[in-house]
């Protein structure tokens, strides 16, 4: 004959010794959940800062195509449209060839801010050119592209701010 087990399901015992059972794991599920939640906090706070980059950078296109709409495109103005946003650098060089005009900025994505036992906030930053090609009918099509980041330290660090002179885009 079979050996009877030690706490017998039904009896008082066993109810007790399957709900702590059953408490422990659902601890366990939870502190897990939690860790990893955690732990890929860091990475959802980029991928959200890096979104506000693109976004800044959209607006920072669509600034600069208003501003060059009505034919005159100043340096002034153009620092106005990029302005320095600590870590990021905002404009860095204006370079005129021709009819056609290349700005280069260095844009900031902020993330969400967070408290732990410091208060921090994830910052996204990313180098630009802008190009404002010769002016055709209504506001310029403005092309953006992404430089790598040394383009915008090296810039920063070697050339003096860009002039205030006045510069007509050509109609």
């Amino acid at each position: 004959m079979g050996r009877r087990p030690q706490v017998q399901t039904g009896t008082t015992g066993g109810c007790l010794f399957n709900g702590c059972i059953a408490l422990c794991v659902l601890l366990l599920v939870t502190v897990v959940s939690a860790w990893i939640w955690l732990a890929t906090q860091p990475e959802r706070d980029e991928a959200e800062a890096r979104a506000d980059l693109r976004a800044n950078v959209e607006e920072g296109r669509q600034r600069l195509s208003r501003a060059a709409a009505d034919g005159v495109l100043q340096d002034a103005e153009i620092a106005q449209l990029f302005p320095l946003a600590k870590p990021a650098e905002g404009l860095v060089d204006i370079k005129r060839q021709g009819e056609s005009t290349t700005v280069i900025a260095e844009m900031l994505g902020l993330g969400p801010t967070r408290t732990y036992i410091f208060v921090y906030e994830t910052t996204v930053e990313g180098c630009y050119a802008f190009h404002i090609p010769p002016r055709a009918r209504g506001a310029p099509r403005v092309s953006v592209r992404q430089l790598p980041d040394e383009t915008c330290t090296a810039r920063a660090a070697s050339s003096p701010p860009p002039s205030r002179s006045t510069r007509k885009v050509p109609s």
